[in-house]
């Protein structure tokens, strides 16, 4: 399991990356606009749409396919899959006509602030965007397919052929003077997620039929247990929603400037510990079909402390060096300064809930192997009281960057709720995990003082000072961690050195 989290990990930095070169296309070539707002909310409907629904079944799959896989027998748990795939396939074509004749009334929702004409033009856009919510779906239960059956390295790797179209699709939009081939490229580069999925599908020797079998009971269990799941991740979306609708309300581009800085913390976020917990999560419901407690909470145990070791630097380092990564990734091309500087105030807001969104994301997913969809739907529903009233008063003062402090503090109350109530599986924090954290605070404090220091006396450099402040930061927090000790990092050295045969 190491390997394959230290192969995927490096999959995922290169999917990352290419997302990254992706929003900075857009933002290079169009800058932020009521077109970039409109363009923005249509694809974010489908993904929303999706949110709600398909994430709370795909969250209920994993669990009852390990279920049925243990209790009879993989070509059962497959032919579950398949029934699976064919229902949600029809839930798709109605979402599609359902959004398709009541386009205008989803904008609305999703942004109440726009003038007539971005209205007009998210409405259009959105007609054509709703076709992507079928591979969307597609890609997420085969993902979670492949991972059932041990195929991360397709999974890690999607990103980087699907954001290489995108970055095409931008930048022939730009030279053409024409919008719409973007629209166009954007759902055939979320198309091609599935194609690109497809042969290792079939490689697990899975074959599709469409059979719908509706008195399935693995069906109606996997119904039950993700109704809550659905509520839980619906209020999560509304989150998204409630974001973006506020954004909408404070001019033109908001959306777009909240989208970059939000994209940006979210491709961070992910390069450090979510592709670990996306892959270990079929382990846990795997472990706990199995009653096997113990080495469940021993992974939990793991976990927290790979959180504490990469989260904590990573916020810290974005929130020092905030406008130094946002004037390097967006000052440049059609973003002016003024949206530069409100782009990095967000990241730098966003980023304070780093540490409070990945725990939130372990104890999700270690409820959803037990079981538990409630738990998180009542802790999500006090978050998201707390996130609106937020919203509603911190963006009067703070303007778009109040909308991600708003984000960030009602996230990591969120989290502490939810890790408290991991108790009764008889899991918190222990004495090692707070060993562990206090070695990291100590470090990133000595990290600090490095980038502090590199930015009063190296910053002469131009472009390339960024560079140099963040291999002083990498350098200094890698050093202090091993001298104090943390023998998970050392660990980790020696399996990237066995890893890539470096080691004999």
């Amino acid at each position: 399991m190491g390997k394959i989290i230290i192969v995927v990990m490096i999959f995922n930095l290169a999917s990352k990356l290419f997302a990254f070169f992706r929003e900075l296309s857009l933002a290079y070539y169009f800058g932020a606009s009521s077109l970039t707002d409109a363009y923005i909310v249509a694809f974010s409907i489908p993904t929303i749409i999706f949110g709600i629904i398909g994430s709370g079944l795909l969250n209920g799959y994993i669990p009852i396919y390990n279920q049925i896989k243990e209790d009879s027998n993989e070509l059962m748990a497959k032919k579950f899959t398949n029934n699976f795939t064919n229902i949600m396939l029809l839930l798709c074509l109605l979402v599609f006509i359902t959004g398709f004749f009541f386009s205008p009334s989803l904008v609305k929702i999703f942004s109440y602030g726009f003038d007539n004409k971005t209205l007009d033009l998210a409405s259009f856009f959105t007609k054509i965007s709703l076709l992507t919510i079928f591979p969307i779906m597609l890609v997420s239960i085969f993902s979670g397919y492949l991972q059932l059956n041990n195929k991360f390295f397709a999974v890690a790797f999607i990103g980087v052929p699907t954001n290489l179209l995108y970055i095409l699709g931008t930048y022939i939009a730009y030279k053409n003077n024409n919008f719409i081939l973007l629209i166009f490229f954007t759902c055939f580069a979320l198309l091609f997620q599935f194609l690109f999925l497809c042969p290792f599908i079939f490689r697990t020797g899975y074959r599709h039929n469409f059979k719908i079998n509706i008195h399935d009971k693995s069906l109606q269990q996997l119904l039950t247990l993700s109704i809550p799941i659905i509520l839980g991740t619906s209020l999560e979306q509304i989150n998204i929603l409630i974001d973006r609708t506020v954004a909408s309300s404070l001019g033109a581009g908001a959306i777009t400037i909240l989208n970059y800085s939000g994209k940006l913390n979210g491709a961070i976020l992910s390069l450090s510990i979510i592709a670990i917990l996306n892959i270990l999560f079929p382990k846990f419901s795997s472990l706990v079909s199995e009653n096997n407690i113990e080495q469940l909470k021993e992974q939990v145990k793991y976990i927290i402390n790979m959180i504490f070791i990469f989260a904590f630097p990573i916020m810290f380092g974005i929130i020092i060096l905030n406008k130094e990564v946002s004037i390097f990734i967006f000052g440049r091309g059609n973003l002016d300064k003024d949206s530069v500087l409100a782009t990095a105030k967000c990241l730098s807001f966003y980023s304070l809930c780093f540490v409070g969104l990945c725990l939130r994301d372990l104890s999700t997913k270690i409820f959803y192997s037990f079981k538990n969809s409630k738990t998180p739907v009542i802790n999500s529903s006090i978050g998201i009281a707390l996130n609106i009233i937020l919203n509603l008063t911190l963006s009067r003062y703070l303007g778009v960057s109040g909308i991600a402090l708003a984000t960030s503090i009602s996230t990591i109350f969120i989290s502490i709720l939810l890790f408290y109530n991991l108790r009764r599986y008889d899991i918190y924090l222990e004495k090692s995990n707070l060993i562990i954290l206090f070695k990291v605070l100590t470090a990133s404090v000595f990290m600090i003082l490095v980038i502090y220091l590199s930015k009063k006396y190296l910053s002469s450099f131009g472009n390339l000072s960024i560079f140099i402040y963040m291999l002083n930061a990498v350098f200094s927090y890698i050093l202090s961690v091993l001298l104090l000790g943390v023998n998970e990092v050392k660990d980790l050295f020696k399996l990237f050195l066995k890893v890539f045969k470096l080691k004999r």
